[in-house]
């Protein structure tokens, strides 16, 4: 009986009521459609401790509404003290900016409603939170980053002695041999880059600030990504599992966007970098240095009809948050990402496994709290 009580003591231990077993996670999202998807799984996931979320306004949210939405999605699981905090509105440099109707779902959580949480909202910049959540962290860190990488480039900039403390950078970002994912139907027709990839396209110098750090990074891209297809089947599945309100809100967020699922054009983009922060062994592939290519286009060039005009996001300040003119840049090689240069060696991920990744899926977002 003894014996039978320590062994229920111990499993207790591994449960949610003492997380020292868990990884400490710092989720930096640009809160869109997958994001919100990653989010769930990594707040749901029982050996995952979430330290801090952080947005900005470079990628698909803005920071008004992704101060309402981190915290409201963070009610759908059991994580308890998580810091919250949002960065800057515009990118390091550059024009380039996420399309308008995606920046409207990722505000809007894509129409499914969610009451408003009573948690708090840092007022720090993001950058700070991040410098003091690792500093403060027992354990070095895993840090998923699936937006813009302009907190992380910031971070790096100021506080490069954290760099220790980081255990694992996980990227959502960059194409390598597949094809770019700048060009949409519907909303991007006639984009001049057929590489890049939207998370390093919106702010490319960031990207390769980052790249240039020799942090232990992986690289989730679309080379991998594009094997984790969102299909009609899976959604089907995946309803019929339903059993908590982290899932119900997901099989909503199905519903209203079973457009983009028929499109073909939907992936797991942010759902497995998230998986692979949890589960390395998702990411298969090499090492090598990783350059992001950019093109400045100066202004005695730039006319009318220049293509760095054409594709410019006439909302963003002329000048940078340093106060310095903001550059122009062609985006035809903007944020493209390649196998090269002499920046450390970064693990690039190029297989996975599909299958089993939409099952653990189901599972951590359909698990009792």
């Amino acid at each position: 009986m003894k014996t039978l009580t320590i062994v229920l003591a111990c499993a207790a231990l591994i449960g949610w009521g003492n997380r020292s077993f868990a990884t400490a996670v710092i989720f930096d999202t640009d809160v869109a459609i997958d994001d919100w998807s990653a989010l769930l799984f990594l707040g749901k996931h029982p050996e995952v401790d979430l330290l801090a979320v952080l947005a900005n306004g470079v990628g698909e949210t803005r920071c008004p509404p992704a101060m309402k939405n981190i915290p409201a999605l963070l009610d759908l699981t059991p994580q308890k003290d998580v810091a919250v905090a949002c960065g800057d509105d515009y990118p390091l440099d550059g024009f380039f900016a996420f399309p308008e109707p995606w920046r409207q779902q990722a505000d809007t959580l894509s129409g499914v409603a969610l009451p408003p949480s009573q948690r708090p909202v840092s007022q720090q910049h993001a950058v700070e939170l991040l410098h003091q959540t690792l500093s403060a962290a027992r354990q070095r860190v895993v840090v998923v980053a699936t937006g813009s990488l302009t907190n992380i480039a910031q971070w790096l900039e100021k506080y490069p002695a954290d760099k220790p403390k980081v255990k694992r950078l996980v990227i959502m970002g960059g194409s390598f041999e597949a094809p770019g994912n700048i060009i949409v139907p519907g909303f991007t027709d006639g984009h001049p880059n057929t590489r890049a990839e939207w998370n390093i396209f919106v702010d490319a110098l960031a990207a390769e600030t980052v790249f240039a750090s020799g942090l232990p990074i992986e690289v989730v891209g679309l080379d991998v990504t594009n094997q984790v297809k969102v299909t009609t089947e899976f959604a089907k599945d995946f309803k019929q599992n339903v059993s908590t309100p982290a899932a119900e809100f997901w099989d909503k967020v199905l519903d209203d966007n079973d457009w983009f699922i028929d499109s073909g054009e939907y992936y797991f983009w942010d759902v497995l970098a998230a998986i692979v922060a949890v589960e390395p062994s998702f990411c298969k592939g090499p090492m090598t240095p990783v350059a992001v290519r950019f093109s400045e286009v100066a202004q005695a060039d730039l006319t009318e009809d220049s293509a760095a005009l054409v594709w410019a996001d006439k909302t963003i300040p002329t000048t940078t948050v340093t106060s310095q003119p903001r550059k122009h840049y062609d985006p035809a090689t903007f944020g493209i990402t390649e196998m090269a240069g002499d920046h450390p060696a970064v693990k690039v991920c190029t297989k996975t496994r599909a299958n089993k990744a939409f099952k653990l899926f189901t599972k951590t977002l359909n698990r009792a709290d």
